[in-house]
């Protein structure tokens, strides 16, 4: 049994063509020098590349503007075409893959294989490796703040020292003075009252005033 691949545009300005894969490597493109040629305003000029790998056909978009599709998701590398696969490019051309067996000695196609569409495994995306968190920054926590109207308490004065009590030592030099005038002149003068000793003690001084009272 021998194979054969094709691709069949369903949409496009190609209409319903089949176009037999056959080569090794074909260029699909706007351009007339490609292998395969869709003449649309949506296809690059060198649109894709098809590569024939064991058996079946890698499809590799070429950095085409409007990108090529594979089950509504955009391919970004080569991918290797399952039977049915419906490729689409921009929002106006889409094709399907195919594979057929037929018998060599068969002048008829004996079968024609069109699975339901495979999912196409996206290729493996390089794995980007945590970044350092870097430390947060924790600001100093504040002194609590009172609520607003809250009374505050001062605190209580330092106690001092009692001050030295002058009062009590300048009543003591008083009592002082008043005994000493009290020994060395009240008493003295009593009794020289009551001895009538005035002329005696003070002869020149008594003697015109109490004249007459000395004896």
């Amino acid at each position: 049994m021998a194979k054969s691949y094709k691709l069949i545009f369903k949409n496009g300005p190609t209409g319903d063509r089949e176009f037999s894969l056959e080569k090794d490597v074909l260029f699909l493109g706007r351009d007339v020098n490609n292998d395969i040629v869709v003449d649309d305003s949506e296809v690059s000029r060198r649109h894709a590349r098809l590569s024939r790998q064991g058996e079946g056909y890698v499809y590799e978009d070429l950095g085409s503007t409007n990108g090529s599709f594979i089950l509504g998701q955009r391919i970004t590398a080569p991918t290797l075409l399952v039977p049915g696969t419906e490729i689409t490019i921009g929002e106006r051309v889409s094709l399907d893959y195919l594979v057929e067996e037929s018998d060599p000695s068969a002048t008829v196609v004996v079968s024609r294989i069109r699975p339901e569409p495979a999912v196409a495994v996206p290729p493996a995306q390089p794995v980007t490796p945590p970044s350092a968190v870097p430390p947060t920054y924790a600001p100093p926590s504040q002194p609590a703040t009172p609520p607003v109207g809250a009374s505050m308490t001062p605190p209580p004065p330092m106690t001092s020292m009692p001050a030295p009590k002058k009062k009590s030592k300048g009543l003591v030099v008083l009592l002082i003075i008043l005994a000493v005038i009290l020994v060395f002149c009240i008493i003295p003068w009593i009794i020289v009252d009551l001895t009538n000793s005035y002329c005696a003690l003070f002869p020149g001084l008594f003697n015109a005033l109490q004249a007459g009272t000395c004896l």
